[in-house]
């Protein structure tokens, strides 16, 4: 076996160290499940265990190599190591179909200096242009330690990065707490020029958090309650006008768990990238550690999102091989997105929509302006699991939005049809959610009304009457202490996508829901979001949480079935009848809604 005990290049770029497990995350995602256990000693060494083989083709320390291949110019990757104690290492190559293939393999002696070795040049012979991603495999003696392990390059990076941080909160500071700490730590290792807080809540009073916030590189922002989208564009037009000059803007959800070197692999890559691209993150479930929740987003016809990687468990190579090829998405989320301050410039500020759909409007942006949204593997956070979020009132937000961002940017999908806005409030009354439904009928209206009704007077007035109309459909009952084992558990049944097919089965259940009553006891239970095709008209008890101890309880009411598809068969006709007068409306009056002086105002109102 070849050695390569020689000292490292001076000139030699750290791309992407191989980390040790982050304190309460799964092993699993940071090694191999064939991988020996991996101790973490001091400053983050690998203490590896005898006869044991580490292994790092996981979603955390694999090196997705046709990301860098494709965005950056990298042209030689290399692997550096520091070790107390000798080392036996092999880089594996995974290719399309699955297969594997050995690029190098070596010997490194320890005597704590850095060693290199290349393995990996894109000059090589053709055969290495489809490989997806890089493992390494590490063997040692009992009690060698690994002080640091790393892919490296050659090449310095071409763009000089530094980051402002943009956070929005409402109501989280014990959640919020943990995320600043994660930040100032990261303050002089990650070249934070700024992080903008802004607060659309209770002023803080945790002492901790507030010691934090005194540092002078946190900016804290007391604002009146414009949603997540007006505490994400105060965030983004502070960062725009700062002192500091940043070079990226890093938007992150108040209420994530992260590994905070994953800020510092997002930046390593801002720097090789070229051109200049968006940089987006992945939300892992925090209820289950393991689960990926979304890779990014797709758009298609009707301005459905397809959501990439949906449940896929992150321990699994079938999972990672989602990335093994370089791809671009729509959009990402903003739970951690990182954007080049001059994309902003270009494309400006969100529109003032108060909760989602900013993120997927403004990925539009960015594609239209030619800016690609990369959605890198490794960088993910823990976020709470959209399954078992169940309020009636995002419903409304979700439908008007997708409608505004179909009316402004109609080169990117059809604006939907009257059958689509039907079948949508359908679900809603079909699975006996009635506040989700009235607040998707809302949606409708407000989307005809035009920009002058639906968005005015302020986001938070818009909000509390839009509440306050909606909690007139009295709430599910919740019930505590629920006994799985007594339920039959929901299959995980897939929407149909043929609207033929889907209509018929709405049919059949509107009617089986009127002439054949239900058990008045429910015995079905639904984790996750409840659709017609699992619930079949029938009452069920809908999961809260992941073990189900808290249920909200949905039962058919099939007088207010029958008055509210007489409203949403009326308000469909009228939509179809004046969507597309609707549409050129919004059209006409977007670019007023995104401009700074349409924020100033909104920024100036004061706090409630």
């Amino acid at each position: 076996m070849p050695r390569s005990d020689a000292p490292a290049s001076p000139a030699v770029e750290v791309l992407q160290p191989v980390l040790s497990a982050h304190p309460g995350a799964p092993d699993a995602l940071y090694f191999a499940a064939n991988s020996a256990r991996v101790e973490t000693g001091a400053a983050g060494a690998l203490v590896l265990p005898e006869g044991g083989v580490l292994r790092t083709d996981s979603y955390f320390n694999a090196f997705f190599l046709d990301f860098w291949r494709a965005r950056t110019p990298i042209a030689r990757l290399g692997v550096a190591c520091i070790a107390q104690g000798p080392l036996a290492l092999r880089a594996v190559a995974h290719l399309p179909g699955g297969g594997r293939k050995t690029l190098a393999s070596w010997h490194h002696e320890g005597h704590r200096h850095e060693a290199l070795h290349w393995v990996w040049a894109r000059k090589d012979a053709p055969g290495t242009a489809t490989i997806g991603r890089i493992h390494l495999e590490v063997e040692a003696p009992p009690g060698t330690v690994i002080e640091s392990l790393a892919y490296v390059t050659d090449l310095a990076p071409p763009n000089p990065v530094t980051l402002s941080v943009g956070l929005c909160t409402f109501e989280r500071e014990i959640h919020f707490e943990r995320t600043i700490e994660v930040l100032h730590a990261l303050l002089d290792s990650a070249d934070l020029a700024r992080v903008h807080v802004v607060n659309q809540g209770r002023s803080f009073h945790r002492p901790r958090l507030l010691e934090r916030l005194r540092h002078p590189a946190f900016s804290v922002i007391e604002q009146a309650n414009l949603g997540g989208t007006g505490g994400f564009c105060r965030a983004m037009l502070e960062a725009s006008g700062s002192a500091e000059q940043p070079t990226h803007f890093l938007v992150m959800d108040d209420d994530i768990e992260l590994d905070p070197r994953i800020v510092l692999r997002a930046k390593t890559f801002a720097s090789y990238a070229v051109p200049a691209c968006v940089i987006g993150g992945q939300a892992i479930e925090l209820e289950s550690r393991t689960r990926l929740q979304e890779v990014g987003g797709l758009l298609g016809p009707d301005w459905m999102t397809r959501t990439l990687g949906r449940d896929a468990d992150l321990t699994e190579p079938a999972t990672l091989a989602i990335w093994d090829q370089s791809f671009t998405v729509d959009y990402n989320a903003w739970w951690f997105c990182l954007i080049p301050m001059a994309a902003i410039a270009r494309c400006g500020l969100p529109a003032p929509v108060f909760l989602h759909g900013d993120d997927i409007e403004y990925g539009c942006r960015l594609g239209e302006a030619g800016i690609a949204t990369v959605p890198l593997p490794g960088l993910g956070v823990w976020h709470a699991s959209f399954r078992y979020k169940h309020s009636g009132l995002i419903s409304y937000y979700d439908l008007r939005n997708m409608l505004i961002n179909a009316a402004s940017h109609p080169n990117v999908s059809n604006l939907p049809g009257p059958v689509f806005v039907l079948g949508w409030v359908m679900h809603g009354l079909l699975v006996h959610r009635y506040r989700a439904a009235l607040s998707s009928m809302i949606a409708i209206r407000d989307f005809l009304a035009g920009p002058d009704a639906a968005l005015g007077p302020d986001g938070l007035s818009r909000h509390l009457r839009l509440c306050d109309q909606v909690n007139a459909v009295p709430p599910p009952d919740l019930r505590k202490g629920v006994v799985q084992a007594s339920l039959t558990l929901a299959p995980a049944a897939q929407a149909d996508p043929s609207v033929l097919r889907q209509a018929v089965l709405y049919f059949r259940l509107f009617w089986r829901i009127l002439l054949w009553p239900t058990a008045r006891a429910p015995q079905l239970l639904v984790k996750g979001q409840p659709l017609p095709e699992n619930t079949l008209g029938h009452s069920y008890l809908l999961a809260t949480g992941p073990g189900a101890e808290h249920c909200l309880v949905l039962r058919p009411r099939r007088l207010r079935l029958v008055a509210m598809t007489v409203q949403a068969l009326w308000l469909a006709l009228r939509y179809g009848l004046c969507r597309r007068a609707a549409a050129r409306r919004w059209l006409g009056a977007i670019d007023g809604l995104r401009a700074p002086a349409h924020w100033e105002r909104e920024f100036a109102r004061a706090r409630k």
